[in-house]
């Protein structure tokens, strides 16, 4: 679907129409060197309390700010569409593909079914905690193997980066947790591909988000879910799960910053510019963001009277061994596609050994 042909048409007559009704209703001279202000609509369906959306306000869009004030000739109105307001969780994708927001942050796992290239992380559980590696790995894969990029042009949007927000998957149970075994018989939410992590545990998975997680555990539709340690304190996932159990299960590249393919084709290539860079930027403080706050996790449970376990390291290897092949059935579906996937796992796998990550499962061997 795409945009109509004369939205820049009207979006330059509609700046000229209020540049020409200020100078004359002032009688002033406009000066001579007027940033040209660019509207940009910005879209995600959680709300500034998930650290996808805060860190858009407090390192995206300054960062695209702060670039261009250097020079002072354009300058963005951020209009915000957060907390379901244009589009509720997971329909992001559709709201930027259709024009209805010019950008905004995509979770890539809700959207397996389109974005399969995407979901390498969640076919690599017990791989790695950091998300500072994860987003610089997965932006040079992108920028790397045409696949990546190929995937929006059927969803009439452009990449700018990709990023993570959960750096390692936790159980949080209203049940107690102490062994891998007392998995067996839980009902937990997740985002929809993690499930396959717990399910030959026995867990039955039930799929869900950030924005109902807390609500299905409350009324018993589940028991426990998927999260990680900043979601637990930012979302106070701890008032309903007091059980900790740190399966050790690992971080995902789970969202990638977005433009509706029309309206980046209508901005100038300094705004393109600063915006790509403040996308890196951002990939780089979600991480750090998760890992300051996640660290917080333990102590916040405890002192809310929850109980925190960690997974015992022969248990975390056996699990990870009891999974069936994600990785290798992932590599061989993009294959028969014409994707060289084998060669995109093998150089993720590689990266990560080569920073030395706690590995649990080599998934390209």
């Amino acid at each position: 679907m795409t945009q109509s042909p004369d939205r820049n048409t009207f979006r330059q007559a509609r700046r000229l129409l209020v540049a020409g009704l200020f100078a004359s209703g002032c009688g002033l001279a406009l000066p001579a060197h007027a940033a040209e202000e660019i509207d940009v609509s910005i879209v995600s369906g959680f709300s500034p309390a998930v650290a996808a959306v805060k860190m858009l306000k407090e390192s995206f869009m300054p960062g695209v700010d702060e670039r261009l004030a250097k020079t002072g000739n354009y300058k963005i109105n951020w209009q915000e569409a957060f907390s379901g307001t244009l589009a509720k969780p997971a329909g992001e994708l559709e709201a930027i593909e259709t024009g209805l927001a010019d950008m905004g942050v995509i979770p890539t796992g809700f959207h397996a079914d389109k974005l399969p290239v995407y979901q390498i992380g969640y076919v690599t559980p017990f791989t790695t905690t950091d998300l500072v590696l994860i987003h610089k790995v997965v932006d040079e894969l992108v920028e790397k193997y045409p696949a990546f990029r190929e995937t929006w042009e059927g969803l009439n949007q452009v990449t700018l980066s990709a990023s993570g927000i959960p750096d390692n998957y936790i159980i949080c149970s209203s049940k107690p947790v102490e062994s891998v075994a007392d998995i067996e018989g839980l009902k937990i939410a997740g985002a929809g591909p993690n499930l396959r992590w717990i399910e030959p545990a026995g867990a039955t998975g039930v799929t869900g988000s950030l924005g109902n997680f807390y609500q299905l555990v409350e009324t018993g539709v589940v028991d426990a879910m998927l999260v990680w340690g900043e979601s637990v304190v930012s979302l106070k996932f701890y008032e309903v799960c007091g059980n900790y159990f740190d399966a050790k299960l690992g971080g995902v590249n789970s969202y990638v910053i977005n433009a509706n393919k029309q309206s980046w084709e209508s901005y100038p290539d300094e705004v393109k510019e600063a915006m790509i860079a403040a996308a890196k930027d951002y990939g780089v403080d979600i991480g750090e963001f998760a890992a300051r706050l996640g660290a917080k996790a333990r102590e916040t449970v405890l002192e809310n009277g929850g109980t925190v376990v960690e997974i015992d390291p022969a248990e975390r290897t056996e699990l990870a061994e009891s999974l069936p092949n994600l990785a290798q059935e992932w590599a061989e579906s993009l294959e028969a596609q014409g994707v060289p996937a084998k060669e995109i796992l093998a150089e993720y796998m590689q990266a990560m050994r080569d920073a030395d990550q706690p590995i649990a499962r080599q998934w390209d061997q």
